[in-house]
């Protein structure tokens, strides 16, 4: 028996692990002999590369695994495959269709069977009931046809610990992609957004595999180890004891620069945990946290119980530390919380100035309790995946259209890092609350057309153009501001063309710099520099042999100018 484990990535860069944790289920649980090969695809490939890659195969079954990112092309591929390959049997498996088997059996003629839930056992046991030709009723999880009547057994979750899938064909495939870790499988929590919750309580692996899986994934090449626990800290001290064992070996056998990526309920964390968190040696860690809201109606109707207070205040202690990369998230479209009061919940986000805000939308997945509760609500949303909402009862399309643009430039001024210093500038300068700068910056940035694929310069040249119009901003302090951001976020020392001055000066000034010891003895560093004309003439001066480990931004200082007298120069122009 030979089957095909089928995935089609979101990236290139993500490796997929749910083929590999059923490479482990066969070679755990099947009696009977089998060979599962692995074939990876990715979304950004066209549909017939896709098709000729997995059909290629001369499996007899070939396992699909489903998703939001990719289902579309599963729906679209699949009965091609069909056709090009008769007689082998199609079984799809995740959370895709694993919360609505009976619906994709009788839309999809073309899929013979759905697995539902965890899918190492189940498949080694279909395989064996299929190279024996005995009935498939005993396989958990299993939903398929008789005839024109459906069969459902019942989502298998089991309670014992599955296989390890870290192979060495697994490894072998890395290629240094970011490699994916679970520790655990469930969640404590039950929110009515979220999938992980529809599952009973959490298993917890032992932690003696978890060290294990942490060090070989670390020696594989791959530079992100990211963990899919849903939440990694709720047990503290089985969360301390890893976080314990990766800082005891980092720079050890966790060779230097891999990081580990966790999902974290940050009001969980305990003072002897953030005592510990101190000691990582920067950019060992990543902690993603995901608020969703600060609204308590909208918490209480999401079923998600959040210390707020402890939250914010744990945060803040993280995001002091200076150590690690801290990314928390918002989601719009929750119930009760309008254009307004979601406002409230991104400006007290923002000014815990996290590495990354993420402003995400409310996705009706299939099988989550809000998806139940959706014309309760008065829900519009997608009908195709991901199912992101269009308008409630609460937020209409109007607002949500707004907040995109939102999504848009915090993505591009602040996510990115790029300018930084131009949203501190511009929110002391206008005197705007956070929401209200980026809605306002977001519309007009918007109003000058679209802005996929624009280029940096392009962009540069929007914000510089619309920053103008805020009230309280001055052009000049705008504009070095903007210069700042630039040349702190690139090592090219160029100044996109909205923002130069033609001022005989700076060559004279830059040659200057770069002539200094310190860039002397590190060839090919040089120093990127620009005069700044707001207020007294200033020279910005940016050392590209040092780098910020966290944001990237290159470090940079203020020199004084001084006329042929020793004066101070104001700011009253450029020499031309």
């Amino acid at each position: 028996m030979k089957a095909a484990i089928c995935a089609i990535d979101s990236q290139y860069i993500h490796s997929a692990l749910a083929p590999w944790c059923l490479v482990a289920g066969v070679a755990a649980y099947a009696k009977w002999p089998a060979e599962c090969e692995v074939i990876e695809t990715t979304i950004n490939q066209p549909l017939e590369v896709i098709l000729e890659k997995i059909s290629r195969s001369e499996a007899q079954v070939f396992a699909i695994s489903c998703y939001i990112w990719n289902i579309g092309i599963v729906e679209q591929i699949g009965p091609a495959l069909r056709t090009l390959r008769p007689q082998a049997r199609i079984v799809l498996g995740g959370p895709e269709v694993s919360f609505r088997p009976g619906q994709i059996l009788q839309q999809w003629g073309w899929v013979d069977m759905v697995l539902c839930g965890e899918g190492e056992r189940p498949f080694a046991m279909l395989l064996d009931a299929l190279a024996a030709g005995t009935d498939v009723a005993h396989v958990p999880g299993l939903c398929y046809r008789v005839q024109e009547r459906l069969v459902c057994q019942p989502m298998y979750l089991p309670q014992d610990e599955p296989p390890s899938p870290y192979t060495q064909g697994y490894l072998q495939t890395l290629n240094g992609r970011i490699a994916y870790l679970e520790t655990t499988r469930g969640c404590p929590f039950s929110c009515s957004f979220c999938l992980s919750g529809v599952e009973q309580g959490v298993r917890f692996f032992s932690l003696e595999r978890a060290k294990r899986e942490m060090l070989l994934l670390a020696r594989s090449g791959a530079r992100t180890i990211k963990l899919v626990d849903r939440t990694f800290n709720c047990h503290p001290g089985r969360a301390y004891e890893l976080f314990a064992f990766l800082i005891e070996h980092a720079g050890k056998e966790i060779p230097p620069g891999v990081c580990f990526h966790f999902e974290v309920g940050a009001d969980l964390f305990d003072e002897r945990t953030l005592a510990l968190l101190r000691t990582a040696p920067t950019g060992l860690i990543q902690m993603e946290a995901g608020l969703q809201s600060f609204y308590p109606p909208t918490l209480e109707a999401i079923r998600r119980k959040t210390d707020i207070e402890k939250l914010e205040h744990n945060l803040r202690a993280l995001i002091a530390m200076d150590n690690m990369h801290i990314h928390i998230d918002l989601i719009a479209g929750l119930p009760y919380e309008d254009a307004e009061e979601f406002g409230r919940s991104f400006d007290r986000a923002f000014a815990l100035r996290p590495h990354m805000l993420q402003l995400g939308f409310l996705k009706m997945l299939h099988g989550s309790p809000i998806r139940g509760q959706a014309e309760q609500w008065r829900y519009r949303f997608d009908s195709r995946a991901p199912y992101e909402i269009t308008e409630n009862q609460w937020l209409s399309q109007t607002d949500r259209q707004m907040l995109h643009v939102v999504e848009d430039v915090l993505e591009r001024m602040y996510n990115s890092g790029r300018f930084l210093q131009t949203l501190d500038y511009l929110l002391s300068a206008t005197g705007l609350r956070p929401f209200a700068l980026f809605t306002a910056m977001g519309q007009g940035i918007a109003g000058l057309g679209e802005t996929a694929g624009v280029s940096l310069d392009d962009y540069t040249e929007r914000i510089w153009q619309v920053g103008q119009t805020l009230k309280g901003v001055a052009p000049m302090q705008l504009r070095d501001a903007l210069v700042t951001d630039r040349l702190c976020t690139e090592n090219t020392g160029r100044i996109p063309p909205c923002l130069r001055v033609e001022d005989r000066r700076l060559k004279r000034y830059t040659k200057e710099v770069r002539a200094r010891a310190c860039y002397q003895t590190n060839p090919g560093v040089k120093a990127g520099t620009a005069i700044l004309y707001a207020g007294t003439e200033r020279l910005l001066v940016v050392d590209y042999a040092r780098r910020e480990a966290l944001r990237g931004r290159y470090a940079w200082h203020i020199e004084p100018i001084q006329d042929e007298q020793g004066l101070a120069r104001t700011g009253n122009g450029p020499v031309q």
